[in-house]
């Protein structure tokens, strides 16, 4: 009889992470300022197009083809001299491009059903179009397997925008700085996705020139240890999938875990600051925010008053909304919840700093006193100091929901984060971690793997680390039967990722592999 015990005792199974061999005939492309966009456009699977320091003006339209093994790599040269992709001078639509159909100007950079590109080490800038509705990025078209990281978005009409139902994309230790037009008629948005699977991670999201830091229509999103200040609306949003339709049901949930938020001093919306609303009137709508170990600096804090709801079910039209917020710190705000139907809106949660004084709305165990007690809060250092009536006073948290890393360091040290010691201490920053930040070309902490018998399956689970990993069989301890698992791109949930393979009838080799 099967026995995981024996297994892991006697012929424990072999997990390896690594790398998968690129494809033997893979290119390497240059690409300097006297370039056009040809060679980055013609790029296959597995090449890796590797673009030298300057000022480029044209147009990138992708519509290439990578796999999970084999993804398209675009990349700076010098990270540290990143090329600048610079549209200031005219409209998009006017800049030199092989696309040439009348949203040419949506996207300084546009992804069109595009497959695993990996982009890194980029500036876009400038990006307007005469409707005021341009980005620097944009993927559309059912774009899947985007990475983006170790990239700036600044001064374009929106920063990113895009996502379509089945797309899915994966942004980390980028920068989102003044993106937005005040002369839009439509709220443009450092970060503005309409649909699809989307994550943010180790990002540092600011200043927003006219409406949202982010505004999400995703049926799935993660925005995880992130730094958000200074929204000149409010700080984000859930609002309906672009792409949902018919009767439904339909679904829509986002992750809020391990961010700073810093609200602006005179904000255009001084009524709430996270919000969920069913903008588009949809029937048989649910729509459900889990908002797990953030910092929230409220601008009451520097006397301002602060009545902003941190938490705000928009629901006066009955839509089913619900939020779970535990082990936040809730600074600045004499209001953590607001729910406007409340016969179809619930939120849930425990363990939050709230000042003393404040009503909780519902939040059960919550933290009371007079001040959080950050170490620096002029210096934007919002790690709870010794004494801090907070610290130690997190709930536990079911395996998976609490943070296991936290941003790193401030809005000087931008962009990077760090492993969480313990997540004891709410809010989004840990009084006992320690240690230097962890960058995008940094030596990333591998997953810890557990293996667990569930009914006739061996469950594989690792936390939530990248957006994806790959299954390879590699081989058998004796050549017998081996498991039947398919290999292949397996996406990460809220909870980590997992993957439920048959019981084997003896023992296998199985290589977990970093794409």
């Amino acid at each position: 009889m099967f026995n995981l015990g024996n297994l892991l005792r006697t012929r424990a199974i072999a997990l390896i992470i690594g790398a998968l061999a690129p494809r033997s005939d893979a290119a390497i492309i240059n690409v300097t300022p006297s370039d056009n966009y040809t060679k980055i456009e013609a790029a296959q699977a597995g090449d890796e197009v590797v673009i030298a320091p300057g000022t480029y003006r044209f147009r990138v339209h992708l519509t290439g083809q990578g796999s999970a093994l084999n993804p398209i790599k675009i990349r700076a040269l010098d990270p540290n001299n990143k090329p600048v992709w610079d549209f200031s001078a005219t409209l998009v639509e006017n800049a030199p491009g092989s696309y040439s159909a009348g949203d040419r100007g949506r996207g300084g950079w546009q992804v069109s059903g595009g497959a695993n590109y990996h982009i890194s080490g980029i500036v876009i800038m400038g990006c307007q179009t005469a409707s005021k509705n341009s980005a620097g990025l944009r993927y559309y078209n059912g774009t899947t397997g985007l990475e983006v990281s170790d990239c700036i978005f600044r001064a374009n009409d929106n920063g990113v925008t895009g996502g379509t139902q089945d797309s899915d994309a994966v942004f980390e230790f980028c920068e989102f700085d003044a993106n937005g037009n005040l002369g839009a008629t439509a709220a443009t948005h450092n970060l503005y996705i309409y649909g699809g699977t989307f994550a943010l991670r180790y990002s540092y999201v600011h200043d927003s020139v006219q409406a949202e830091n982010f505004h999400i229509r995703c049926h799935t999103s993660y925005l995880e240890y992130n730094w958000f200040a200074r929204a000149r609306n409010y700080e984000g949003d859930l609002m309906t999938n672009d792409d949902f339709s018919g009767p439904g049901p339909f679904t829509q949930t986002m992750v809020i875990r391990g961010n700073v938020f810093i609200q602006s001093s005179n904000p255009g919306n001084h009524s709430q600051v996270l919000v969920i609303f069913n903008d588009g009137g949809l029937a048989n709508e649910n729509m459900s925010m889990q908002i797990i170990g953030n910092t929230y600096i409220g601008n009451g804090i520097q006397g301002n008053g602060g009545g902003a709801a941190f938490v705000h079910l928009s629901n006066a039209d009955h839509t089913t909304m619900s939020a779970v917020v535990s082990n936040n710190v809730i600074s600045g705000t004499t209001l953590p919840i607001l729910i406007e139907d409340a016969l179809n809106g619930t939120v849930q949660g425990t363990n939050n700093w709230l000042k003393t004084g404040v009503t909780p709305g519902g939040l059960t165990a919550s933290i009371f006193s007079a001040a959080p007690g950050f170490q620096n809060a002029l210096g934007f250092d919002y790690t709870l100091a010794s004494g801090s009536a907070a610290i130690g006073a997190a709930a536990a948290l079911t395996p998976g929901f609490a943070p296991t890393r936290e941003y790193f360091q401030n809005q000087t040290v931008t962009r990077q984060f760090r492993t969480r010691s313990t997540a004891q201490d709410p809010g989004a920053l840990e009084s006992s971690t320690t240690g230097v930040g962890i960058g995008p070309y940094g030596a990333q902490p591998l997953p810890i793997l557990t293996t667990q018998l569930a009914g006739g399956n061996v469950m594989l689970a690792w936390p939530l680390t990248s957006s994806g990993f790959v299954l390879e069989q590699v081989g058998t301890l004796d050549g017998t039967a081996a498991w039947s698992a398919i290999p292949g791109l397996y996406p990460n949930s809220a909870a980590g990722f997992g993957i439920s393979l048959p019981q084997p009838s003896d023992s296998a080799f199985y290589r977990l592999a970093k794409p």
